[in-house]
């Protein structure tokens, strides 16, 4: 029996028909500016990215092509994420993630967290988001952070006993992912936005913001406060039953010292020596991709026993290609100006000269939100630092507090393609993109109603404004 010919659903004939006339304006008006050519094939991406009618992937392969034929960029910059780190730290995590699942590892893990979570659903809520954020504070990468915990929250809700479709596996799942997400900006080197940040602070204003100060400044409010309000949020958005533990490896789940196998104490050998070279990257100076990357290898090589036969048939490249072209737009906009022009446009109308400290901080915390939906999160720091003088001679604060608005901005996410980890874990775990969105929204509009005053609050009380 053949299989019917499958049919283009509505969202997907709108799709294509966008797709289609954006090639055709950059085919028949070859007039135009480099400006306009790069903006109508960007604003085309987010906005599939964003309402996710296609798939994450499919949307980067049609970015690349469109600039590819079309001439909208030289290739170094359109296939620019395929130099990025983040990219092959995506594919090193995606290598470590199935090793972890092959050897057994997650599953043992599992079993030995499962027993401290398994009083109540609110308790194992809480447990997966404390989870992800104390992993920020030891591991600097937070792709590196996703791909390594996914695996594990997979299992574990599988162990908890929330299958396919319960509310409580969304929970646990997408609670781990958010947990060492969201509120981990607040962190100096836990999300390439902030190292971003870091970065060309140093290089606009000479001095860095040292890891304490930012710590401090940060952390209380846009970092401990936000993760008790994401637990609240998890919590109403996906009620469940309190925990029933999976019978079916009732001797791990009692035996919480059951050994490990030689290939989970090979595997756990090496990420401890991953997250060891990690958290010491600024001595070594090695970037924590390649130290995924050489960690992949050895799980990927022949007669290791960590991973299975052709083991790239088992790797889900989805989130490479997504990661790729995400980086690859970031580069696009810089490169056309694009960024730069609307970061200024946006300068222009924001009444920054006539108005009290509390709007500045609201209006330049605006600023780096609203560009982080243009550029995505890694451009904002690289576009808006270089402006921090000429900010701090508007408002009349110093340059350093003008800067560390932008983290305000950039930790309020708006919609997950923002920011790759967050999108690379939900099409690892297979959930949602409107399920993150959901949260995403929700938590942005708590941020903007309750925490930004506060922080403003804050900073007062610090003396930073």
């Amino acid at each position: 029996m053949s299989a019917e010919p499958s049919r283009l659903s509505p969202r997907h004939l709108v799709s294509l028909t966008a797709i289609v006339a954006v090639g055709a304006f950059l085919l028949l008006a070859p007039g135009a500016s480099d400006m306009v050519r790069a903006a109508s094939v960007i604003v085309l991406a987010i906005a599939l990215w964003a309402t996710g009618w296609l798939p994450q992937w499919l949307t980067a392969l049609a970015f690349f092509t469109l600039c590819t034929v079309a001439g909208v960029a030289p290739p170094d910059t359109v296939f620019a994420g395929f130099a990025s780190a983040a990219t092959w730290l995506v594919f090193s995590g995606l290598a470590i993630g199935a090793a972890i699942q092959h050897t057994g590892l997650g599953a043992t893990v599992a079993a030995r967290v499962g027993p401290h979570l398994q009083g109540s659903y609110a308790g194992a809520v809480s447990g997966v988001v404390a989870l992800g954020l104390a992993m920020a504070f030891v591991m600097p990468s937070g792709m590196g952070r996703v791909v390594l915990l996914v695996p594990i929250l997979i299992t574990l809700a599988d162990h908890l006993g929330y299958q396919e479709g319960r509310p409580g596996r969304t929970g646990v799942i997408l609670g781990g992912i958010l947990g060492t997400f969201l509120p981990t900006y607040a962190i100096l080197p836990a999300n390439v936005p902030n190292n971003v940040l870091m970065g060309a602070v140093e290089a606009v204003l000479g001095e860095p913001p040292t890891y304490s100060s930012y710590l401090l400044l940060h952390f209380p409010v846009l970092g401990a406060l936000k993760t008790v309000l994401l637990v609240i949020v998890m919590l109403r958005l996906y009620p469940d039953r309190a925990p029933a533990p999976s019978a079916a490896a009732p001797d791990r789940a009692t035996n919480g010292r059951t050994p490990l196998s030689r290939p989970e104490r090979r595997l756990g050998l090496l990420l401890l020596l991953a997250v060891t070279l990690w958290l010491s990257d600024a001595w070594h100076g090695i970037s924590p991709a390649w130290i995924g990357l050489a960690i992949a290898l050895v799980c990927l090589f022949p007669g290791s026993g960590l991973m299975a036969d052709r083991p790239l048939k088992s790797l889900n490249v989805e989130p490479l290609i997504y990661v790729a072209g995400i980086v690859s737009l970031g580069a696009l906009a810089h490169h056309s100006g694009l960024g730069e022009r609307v970061a200024h446009y946006l300068l222009a109308v924001l009444p920054l000269s006539d108005t009290g400290d509390a709007a500045t901080f609201g209006l330049l915390s605006g600023l780096a939100m609203t560009l982080g939906t243009f550029v995505t999160l890694p451009g904002v720091p690289a576009i808006l630092t270089p402006m921090a003088t000429e900010l701090a001679a508007i408002t009349g604060w110093s340059p350093d507090a003008v800067a560390m608005t932008q983290v305000v901005g950039f930790s309020t996410v708006l919609l997950p393609y923002q920011g790759p980890p967050l999108v690379v874990g939900l099409l690892a775990a297979g959930l949602r993109l409107r399920d993150a969105a959901r949260v995403c929204l929700i938590m942005a509009a708590i941020s903007l109603v309750l925490l930004w005053p506060l922080d403003y609050l804050w900073w007062q009380l610090l003396g930073w404004i």
